[in-house]
C-alpha cells in the first residue's frame, strides 16, 4: 500500500464516526491499520464535537461510562453545554478504540488439532502435554489442541472409546464426546465411550462432572463418585446414574476383556466394535448362552478359541463373516 496521506485517513476516520464512509472506504482504513499505519493521524475530539449522535450500535450512554474509566475526557467535552455532544465524541472515540483492538491485538492462532486413531484391534497409549496418561481402544478418534494447550483450558475430543489418567492440576481439564457431552476434570482416572445409542463415562477414581448441552432440552448435569457411571441417551436426551463394575467396563486398557455371565449375544456386539467383523448365529438359542472368564483385547483368534472351548460351540470363520454353531 503507498503511504496515503495523512489527511486523507483522518478524514475517513471521521466520516467512520458520522456513519458516511462507504464500504471500500471502511475496507480501506482497516488495511491502512493492519499494514502498520500510525495512530498520529486520529483526528482529536475538536474534531468530532459537531457529531451529536452515537452510532446505532452503541448506546451512548454506556459508551460514556466505559470511557470514564479508560479515558479521560477532554476539559472542553466536559464543559460542553450539550451533553450529548460528549456523547458523540465518547461514541466515536470508543468506535476508534474497538477499531485498534481488533486491528492491533495479536490474534489467537486457529486450533492445530492433534489427531490419533487407533484401527480395528488396536489399543494405544499415548502421553498429553502436560503429563495426562490416554488409552484408545479399538476403533478410536482422540483429538486436542496443540496450539493453546498451556492456556486456562485444557480440551479434548473422543469418538470411540478412551480412558482418562489425568495429572491433579490447577486448570480446566474437558472432554467432549459427541455433540452434547462434556466430562470436567481435575485429578481423576475415567473412562469415555461414545456409542451408537448412548455416551458413557465410567469414573474408578476421583470426581468427574458431566455436562449435558443439547439445544432441544434444558441443561443435564451429574458429578460422579468412583464406582458410578453416567449414561447419556441420544435419542431420549435422557441422563441416568448407575453403579458400575468399573473391573469389567474398563479392563480392556489393561489389554484384556473381563465377562461376568455375559449372553453371548452381548459379547458379539462387543467383538464387532472391537474387530470390525459380523457374527451371526445358527439360533437364537445359542445367542444366549453365558460365559464368565477373561480374554486378551486385541486377539480376535484366542478370543473365539476360549468360546469354542468354554461353551461347546463352533465357530466358522470366512473373512471378517463368523457363523456360531452347536458343536455337534
Amino acid at each position: 500500500m503507498m503511504i496515503p496521506d495523512p489527511a486523507y485517513i483522518r478524514q475517513l476516520f471521521i466520516k467512520h464516526a458520522e456513519g458516511t464512509a462507504t464500504e471500500a472506504e471502511a475496507a480501506f482504513l482497516i488495511r491502512y491499520l493492519q499494514e502498520g499505519g500510525s495512530e498520529e493521524v486520529l483526528p482529536g475530539p475538536e474534531e468530532l464535537i459537531h457529531i451529536t449522535t452515537a452510532p446505532k450500535a452503541l448506546d451512548a450512554t454506556a459508551t460514556a461510562r466505559v470511557l470514564d474509566h479508560i479515558l479521560p475526557a477532554p476539559a472542553t467535552i466536559r464543559q460542553a453545554p450539550r451533553r450529548i455532544r460528549y456523547y458523540g465524541w465518547a461514541a466515536m472515540a470508543a468506535a476508534v478504540i474497538t477499531t485498534l483492538v481488533l486491528v492491533y491485538r495479536p490474534s489467537r492462532p486457529a486450533p492445530t488439532l492433534l489427531t490419533t486413531t487407533t484401527s480395528y484391534g488396536e489399543i494405544r497409549q499415548l502421553t498429553l502435554p502436560d503429563g495426562s496418561q490416554v488409552t484408545l481402544n479399538a476403533g478410536t478418534t482422540l483429538q486436542y489442541d496443540s496450539i493453546h494447550w498451556h492456556t486456562a483450558s485444557k480440551e479434548v475430543w473422543i469418538k470411540g472409546e478412551a480412558f482418562f489418567d489425568v495429572v491433579p492440576n490447577h486448570t480446566a481439564f474437558t472432554v467432549h464426546a459427541g455433540e452434547a457431552v462434556a466430562v470436567q476434570v481435575l485429578g481423576t482416572r475415567f473412562s469415555v465411550a461414545t456409542q451408537q445409542q448412548q455416551v458413557q463415562v465410567i469414573l474408578n477414581s476421583g470426581k468427574v462432572k458431566v455436562n449435558i448441552s443439547n439445544h432441544k432440552q434444558p441443561a443435564q448435569s451429574v458429578v460422579l463418585q468412583p464406582g458410578e457411571m453416567a449414561a447419556y441417551h441420544l435419542q431420549r436426551g435422557q441422563l441416568s446414574l448407575h453403579q458400575a463394575d468399573t473391573l469389567q467396563l474398563t479392563s480392556w486398557k489393561d489389554n484384556q476383556f473381563t465377562f461376568r455371565e455375559n449372553s453371548l449375544e452381548d459379547i458379539a456386539e462387543k467383538l464387532t466394535a472391537q474387530f470390525g467383523v459380523q457374527i451371526t448365529f445358527d439360533s437364537p438359542q445359542l445367542a444366549q448362552l453365558r460365559f464368565t472368564g477373561t480374554t486378551p483385547a486385541n486377539n480376535l483368534d484366542v478370543i473365539l478359541t476360549i468360546l469354542k472351548s468354554s461353551l461347546d460351540i463352533r465357530i466358522d470363520q470366512h473373512n471378517n463373516q463368523i457363523m456360531i454353531k452347536p458343536a455337534r
